[in-house]
């Protein structure tokens, strides 16, 4: 009676416990109220550091491209992440590497035991004896691998691949945040030459008003046309007002790019008249070979497919015996009391060396499964590098042809801006000397508007269709960046 109580004192003290380990409490509780967030679950300063100030940037100082992306590679996030994966990846290698060398293990167990063993009932009366046990056992074991088919081989060769298309990643980070950098660089340049542009247009707005209420003043127009001539100019400030939101817009998507605050002046160089870069002769046929033999993304593909082979060596090793060799020395310091006799001790090293030999005979299915699995992998790794190369075409194609219509854009808005230019001179001189008309000086003051702004929002997209190149053919750097600032256009 006194074991079912046990039993049942043991039973409620386990049913006690488990509802002490009931934490629904840690769940919103109710599903139409907000979880308040505790104190202790914020962030400290260690871990989300607070605003600082940031480093004061020259306000006279026009940072060029090749700066701005100087200042995003130090700053930026992605690249770091990138580094730490290739860092990785690289002790990876190492890490498979071990397995060349062997394995020194050194180990020890103590402890007291005390045992009731079944004895003779003639020898003791009572049919069991005890003892008291007192052990220390320290042992050092040495392991090593002699012959496994080649798995570790693969295993290497499988690491240091994957250790490849880690650092082609984190080169394509790079690429890709210069390419993102280089295009809102040459975006907010473009909005600064539409803000001047915009400015530009305003004062001749202004000025066809001021000839307006000039002529009006001498009995020469109407009123009419002033007021005509001043809704001219109020649209200018307008565009004015929408190409100044623009050029913020522009600037804060560069300070994002760069990881900047959105409260820092930055200033950059004014490209907007620089030289154009020129394809230079440069088929697309040597384009399209240029971006299959340094293309990051293709690159990073044909090494996991390298990879993913030496998985399938791996696998298929799997199914072979290994052979390996062992030994330890070891120690058996100890003493043990029978009955309550004194302890009697004993003090003695030991050794043994094994040669041991492995084969995985039956295992349920699981090395097949893996060499499946291996082989599966290897097919999709193969069709990412088919869908790799076929991008890569891709981009090259695209991005090779908007360069092209890009060029041609360019020197049709530049011939477009030019006639403007006269003819709205020569629509503006006759009208202020009174042998034109308001309609054909306000329509050619719109048109002059217009080519303006055409003009160096097409150089900026030129620049940014020529960045897209660079990347698509895997050639972008800081360097190359620069390099599209100088062509002979």
């Amino acid at each position: 009676m006194r074991r079912v109580r046990h039993i049942v004192v043991l039973l409620g003290a386990c049913a006690a416990l488990a509802a002490c380990n009931d934490t629904r409490d840690l769940a919103p509780a109710e599903p139409d109220t907000p979880w308040p967030i505790p104190a202790s679950s914020l962030p400290t300063p260690a871990e989300v550091p607070p605003v600082s100030s940031e480093p004061e940037f020259a306000a006279s100082h026009r940072y060029s491209l090749p700066e701005v992306i100087d200042i995003a590679e130090r700053r930026n996030q992605a690249t770091r992440i990138a580094w730490e994966q290739a860092r990785q990846a690289a002790i990876g290698v190492g890490m498979a590497q071990a397995a060349y060398l062997p394995a020194l293990t050194a180990s020890a167990i103590g402890g007291y035991q005390h045992v009731a063993l079944p004895f003779p009932s003639d020898l003791v009366s009572r049919g069991f004896i005890t003892a008291n046990t007192e052990e220390f056992l320290p042992t050092l074991a040495i392991r090593y691998l002699l012959f496994d088919f080649g798995r570790r081989d693969a295993a290497v060769q499988a690491a240091r691949q994957l250790s490849t298309a880690a650092n082609v990643a984190f080169s394509s980070v790079h690429q890709k945040l210069i390419f993102d950098v280089a295009t809102d660089y040459f975006l907010l340049d473009g909005a600064n030459a539409t803000l001047r542009a915009a400015e530009q247009a305003l004062r001749d707005a202004q000025q066809l008003q001021s000839a307006t209420e000039a002529l009006q003043a001498r009995g020469l127009d109407t009123i009419v046309t002033v007021d005509l001539a001043r809704r001219s100019t109020a649209q200018r400030r307008y565009d004015l007002a929408q190409a100044r939101a623009v050029q913020h817009a522009a600037s804060y998507r560069l300070l994002s790019a760069m990881n900047l605050p959105p409260t820092t002046t930055l200033q950059i160089v004014d490209v907007s008249n620089r030289p154009l870069p020129q394809p230079s002769g440069v088929t697309m046929r040597h384009l399209l070979d240029e971006a299959l033999r340094q293309r990051p993304d293709l690159i990073a593909a044909v090494a996991k497919l390298r990879a993913s082979d030496a998985g399938i060596a791996m696998a298929r090793s799997a199914f072979q015996p290994e052979v390996s060799v062992s030994g330890n020395v070891q120690g058996n310091l100890g003493q043990v009391s029978v009955d309550g006799a004194p302890y009697e001790g004993v003090v003695q090293p030991q050794a043994g060396i094994f040669l041991r030999f492995d084969w995985p005979l039956y295992q349920g299915g699981l090395l097949q499964n893996r060499l499946h699995d291996a082989e599966s992998k290897r097919a999709a790794a193969a069709d990412a590098v088919a869908q790799a190369r076929e991008q890569a075409l891709r981009d090259v194609a695209l991005a090779y042809d908007q360069l092209e219509t890009g060029l041609q854009q360019y020197d049709a808005a530049r011939a477009l801006l030019t006639a403007a230019e006269t003819a709205y001179g020569s629509a503006n001189d006759s009208y202020v000397h009174g042998v034109g008309t308001f309609t054909d000086a306000v329509s050619a003051e719109a048109a002059l508007a217009a080519a303006r702004a055409d003009v160096v929002q097409v150089h900026a997209k030129v620049l940014i269709n020529a960045t897209s190149l660079a990347l698509a053919t895997g050639a972008l750097n800081a360097g190359a960046a620069e390099g599209l600032l100088g062509g002979e256009r």
